[in-house]
């Protein structure tokens, strides 16, 4: 699988980190313990923590465009002790370590039942937060979860379109970016029912001014940045997302003339385009120096919505 979606990267046109994720039990039991994988859920796990690692370390993709991450789950399935080979993988090869936690209140419920304390908690306890980590979701977090996410130097992932989908929830985003040690936020999906990062990222403050009754938490500055330079650094491309010399060549076009844009003033385009454009105004991308969209036509597969609908109905 991991081979597949290196090619099919490729294919695309696109940067992948391959975040292969731990997954070793099919949650807590009622007496704290995990409980087995059953059924469907075999087909994620590797038995151990260990076969995990030399399975995901012995994977090396081929290609510029592709490197390896890491993952675990979250601590509903791999258990502590997994934990901490999880995350020393991770150190060891100097990779970046995602998480889902506290995504649902049930979630935390059944962590205090099993470990007597959050599951912000029980990954710093495991080693495995660390200014590589980025923690997905991060819906409910305590006072001390927040204050022990910004110590460590991790990041957070936010997902509103999934979070919205899932009724998980309002995250704490204020308090995540209060000053004046502002916990990094990177933009992500959870899901395939909507794929559109400038819905993604003003969902962020449009969500934080349906939790608050405030607005102007984040500017669109801000968004763009947890879209673009904060989301690559996630995923161990520290050398994309800004236009500096040195950096990838990586450009997104946005046309002005769509309904949605016009009259916007190009002084305030970052404004405009944040908080009222979709992916239908993108007319040119551009990833390492070569084009992959050219006019809203993707370069290589012009017709998109036709090869994902055949291949769609091929699988099922």
């Amino acid at each position: 699988m991991g081979e597949a979606l290196v090619e099919a990267a490729a294919d695309a046109g696109v940067r992948i980190t391959l975040l292969d994720v731990c997954y070793l039990s099919g949650g807590f039991a009622e007496d704290g313990t995990h409980l087995p994988l059953t059924g469907p859920q075999l087909r994620f796990g590797d038995g151990t923590a260990d076969a995990w690692a030399a399975r995901v370390g012995a994977f090396a993709p081929s290609g510029r465009h592709a490197r390896v991450g890491a993952a675990a789950h979250s601590v509903r399935a791999v258990p502590a002790a997994d934990l901490s080979t999880v995350a020393g993988f991770a150190d060891a090869g100097g990779l970046p370590l995602h998480v889902h936690v506290s995504e649902q209140p049930a979630e935390n419920a059944a962590c205090l039942a099993a470990h007597g304390t959050t599951p912000v908690r029980v990954l710093a306890d495991a080693g495995a937060l660390t200014e590589r980590t980025t923690l997905v979701h991060a819906t409910h977090l305590t006072d001390a979860d927040v204050h022990t996410v910004r110590d460590h130097g991790s990041a957070v992932c936010l997902c509103p379109t999934t979070e919205r989908d899932l009724a998980d929830g309002l995250p704490r985003t204020g308090d995540l970016v209060a000053a004046p040690h502002p916990i990094p936020l990177s933009l992500g999906t959870d899901q395939h029912a909507q794929l559109d990062l400038f819905e993604e990222a003003r969902a962020v403050e449009l969500h934080e001014r349906l939790r608050t009754h405030r607005r102007g938490t984040l500017g669109s500055g801000e968004l763009l940045r947890a879209a673009t330079v904060d989301g690559h650094a996630g995923l161990g491309w520290h050398d994309a997302g800004t236009l500096v010399p040195g950096a990838r060549a990586d450009l997104v076009n946005v046309s002005l003339d769509h309904v949605r844009l016009a009259g916007a003033d190009p002084a305030r385009a970052t404004d405009a385009v944040v908080f009222a454009a979709t992916a239908a105004d993108v007319r040119h991308v551009m990833v390492d120096g070569e084009w992959t969209v050219r006019d809203g036509v993707h370069v290589r597969l012009p017709d998109t919505a036709r090869e994902l609908d055949a291949a769609i109905k091929e699988l099922l």
